[in-house]
């Protein structure tokens, strides 16, 4: 009995830490994948409220638009001017609309207003932002830029901004130090673009799908795009997304 009561003891004992310390992965696990989709949602908030800055543009000059052509356009049926007159309330009603479910937006984020009015960047504040990454970081950032340079959907824009933004950050974190090739390609048809840190490479801990890579995917396909991700040949980082070229 002498004998047999501290190996039991020590048995519990072990039983007990091996309780505790399974207790204590699975809240690990809980408390970051609540984390994880918290900033997943608070990402997808982020781009509706930008991408409805873009789209009221638009849907602002088709109102502006149907008005002018029912007020300008000499001898215009009567049927004719009621369409048009139909055109701008559906286009200033869906204004309304979208206004109201940004603000419910807002208030859930917690925006003040002045952020809210702040005009959405796009490629031509890409020199602001490399310079700020050099500054930030002391790591060698280029922007490389080929192709017909044109002036793009506003929506095309603000997407590929944000995926060099995100890109930079990912670098920051997980290569400091590293240095940093962005190219943009203007061609015909799409608007190409790379960014390549020298780093290590993809690492073990970090899932395809975490929120930074998965919020770059859902920006590209918002506007109709695709991005791939992985290791860059001959070492790094590599990210690629191919953007519809649509002219503004």
């Amino acid at each position: 009995a002498a004998v047999l009561a501290p190996v039991a003891a020590g048995a519990g004992a072990v039983r007990w830490a091996r309780a505790r310390a399974e207790r204590q992965t699975a809240a690990e696990r809980t408390i970051g994948a609540t984390l994880l989709e918290n900033t997943a949602k608070s990402e997808r908030a982020r781009i509706a409220r930008e991408l409805h800055d873009v789209v009221a543009h638009h849907i602002s000059m088709i109102a502006v638009q149907a008005e002018t052509a029912r007020l300008a356009t000499p001898g215009l049926p009567a049927d004719g001017a009621k369409r048009l007159l139909g055109i701008g309330d559906t286009a200033r009603a869906a204004l309304t609309e979208m206004r109201r479910l940004l603000g419910v937006l807002r208030e859930d984020a917690g925006e003040g207003e002045q952020a809210a009015r702040r005009p959405q960047p796009g490629l031509a504040q890409l020199v602001e932002l490399v310079d700020e990454a050099r500054a930030t970081t002391g790591s060698a950032v280029r922007l490389i830029v080929s192709g017909s340079v044109a002036a793009l959907d506003p929506g095309v824009e603000l997407t590929a901004y944000r995926i060099v933004q995100e890109a930079l950050t990912n670098a920051r974190r997980h290569a400091p130090g590293t240095a940093v090739d962005i190219e943009l390609h203007y061609a015909s048809d799409a608007l190409r673009l790379r960014v390549r840190d020298l780093g290590p490479g993809p690492r073990d801990d970090v899932r395809p799908d975490a929120h930074g890579l998965l919020g770059m995917r859902e920006r590209a396909a918002t506007v109709g795009g695709e991005l791939r991700t992985g290791p860059a040949p001959g070492g790094g980082f590599l990210i690629e997304a191919t953007l519809p070229g649509r002219p503004a």
